[in-house]
């Protein structure tokens, strides 16, 4: 089977879609972006055809799939509209910030024949593959605390779409937690209870651009995560912390997962593959179309992500 994909979108996130669509050598045929520039750009990379708009590329015959990369208000249309062609749609996240355009996507990819996954790439991470593993052995006992903190120096954000809510909906809380709120439910187990705090450093948006969000799962596990834009010098990490030891995972050292055990004072180091997760994601997907796997990043799960983080925007306003 000779798949053909298509990208909505022509931003900085679809070079990495059209890269996992070359390591599973999957042809890119057609292009899209409001701006004529960045198509032609992602065209002479690709070989691809221009369309003017997502309407006339997911009418052209020309895909059998398409990547979503567009900012996420207008993530609804073109979900719909592929899902209803019988196009196979892998859409970045957030999938939108509005709950009910969320559920819209899923009830069409629920009547649809054509698969819909949402580009939590995380979780295809071969370290967290491997954490996920280290969890459910036992090896650590039962899981206490989760923590992830993904902050850096983005001060670059205060001039794009990402800080100007009638585009995004939210912050970082949003776009950047939202990963966060999946590996917690990846690899903890579903959200009983949450609760945040956030504030806004940049002057002139109208976002937040310093956050924390507290979940609970049913298990009684706490998890706490932390996001930042506007950190003089970043992390990216995952703490797992059990009754009978700890594992961690520095994002800046991808091949190394460290555990320590009840007792213990020093270090286990084991190695995993480095990657972005963007080529094991797609070749996840692929092998759902191709009917060798089951989608493991389901609209479902979007929605309850977005439930999540609204909820505790919600609770913000009151």
């Amino acid at each position: 089977m000779s798949l053909r994909a298509g990208i909505i979108g022509c931003g900085g996130i679809a070079n990495a879609h059209v890269d996992g669509y070359k390591s599973n050598n999957i042809q890119v045929t057609a292009v899209t972006d409001v701006s004529h520039e960045a198509a032609v750009k992602m065209a002479e990379i690709t070989g691809a055809k221009i369309f003017k708009d997502a309407d006339s590329l997911l009418k052209s015959g020309l895909v059998d799939m398409v990547s979503i990369c567009i900012t996420p208000v207008a993530h609804e249309e073109p979900a719909i509209q592929a899902l209803q062609h019988g196009i196979h749609v892998l859409m970045e996240k957030p999938q939108t910030h509005i709950l009910e355009a969320a559920q819209n996507i899923a009830n069409a990819a629920a009547k649809s024949k054509a698969l819909f996954m949402i580009a939590f790439r995380h979780r295809f991470l071969p370290a967290i593959v491997k954490l996920k593993a280290i969890i459910q052995s036992g090896e650590i006992g039962n899981v206490v605390f989760f923590q992830n903190i993904f902050c850096g120096p983005a001060f670059y954000m205060k001039d794009k779409w990402f800080s100007k809510k009638a585009i995004t909906g939210g912050g970082c809380m949003l776009d950047t937690s939202s990963h966060s709120v999946d590996l917690f439910r990846f690899l903890i187990g579903e959200a009983s209870e949450q609760h945040g705090l956030m504030n806004k450093n940049f002057a002139g948006t109208d976002v937040e651009d310093a956050s924390i969000i507290t979940l609970k799962a049913a298990s009684g596990a706490i998890g706490s995560l932390i996001a930042t834009w506007v950190a003089g010098a970043g992390t990216a990490e995952i703490t797992v912390m059990g009754d009978k030891g700890m594992v961690r995972y520095d994002y800046a050292k991808p091949e190394n997962i460290n555990t320590r055990k009840a007792g213990e004072t020093e270090w286990t180091s084991e190695l995993v593959k480095p990657s972005n997760g963007f080529a094991e994601e797609i070749a996840h997907f692929v092998s759902a179309i191709e009917g060798k796997a089951k989608i493991t990043c389901t609209a479902d799960d979007s929605v309850r992500c977005i439930e999540i983080i609204n909820s505790v925007y919600q609770e913000n306003k009151a």
